[in-house]
């Protein structure tokens, strides 16, 4: 099923060789930390597989299948329909329904509160995988290999400052789930 899902996704994404390359990193960079931490591979997978396909879409074909309280939570930051709506791609097209794989593929953009280690590996390959020239791409990667936590809160910080660079003003999601992993890594060292 890998191989299939895989084979969809290139040839959906073989007319952007450099988010191809992305997810194909998110891919591989998943695996690796599914195997350190004893996680799903299959579910890593699919989910890392499948979190950018409905990247390109058009707005109105990312929402097409969406509920009408995701699109309305979601009216101030559009770019996570694209998130969304790959799930609801990954459930209609291969029948999945497990809430691991479709939450990782959700939340891959900045995260949520209490999210599952498949979650988390998916957010955290999205940011450390080997295309992302980001100054601390390996450091993030070196961190999740030994605390998942740890690297999830430093992705979140890393999303929150670059907006905050930009002239954007996060979500309050976003900013709620950076706050409940600060809380989680209170006292720990990296």
């Amino acid at each position: 099923m890998i191989d299939q899902i895989k084979q969809k996704v290139e040839d959906k994404l073989k007319k952007y060789p450099k988010r191809l390359a992305h997810v194909l990193g998110v891919y591989e960079t998943s695996v690796k930390l599914a195997k350190v931490h004893n996680l799903d591979v299959k579910k890593v997978s699919i989910a890392a597989l499948y979190h950018d396909y409905a990247k390109y879409d058009e707005i109105e074909d990312q929402i097409y299948s969406l509920e009408l309280d995701i699109i309305k939570a979601y009216v101030d930051t559009p770019v996570i329909y694209h998130a969304f709506a790959a799930a609801k791609a990954l459930e209609k097209d291969y029948n999945i329904h497990d809430q691991d794989v479709l939450n990782a593929i959700r939340y891959h953009v900045w995260g949520r509160i209490g999210m599952s280690d498949i979650e988390k590996v998916v957010l955290i390959s999205d940011s450390c995988e080997p295309n992302r020239k980001f100054e601390d791409a390996q450091s993030i990667y070196n961190m999740a290999i030994k605390d998942l936590d740890l690297a999830c809160e430093h992705v979140m910080k890393a999303s929150i400052d670059y907006l905050i660079c930009k002239g954007i003003v996060p979500a309050e999601e976003q900013v709620n789930a950076y706050t409940y992993y600060m809380e989680v890594n209170r006292g720990k060292t990296e």
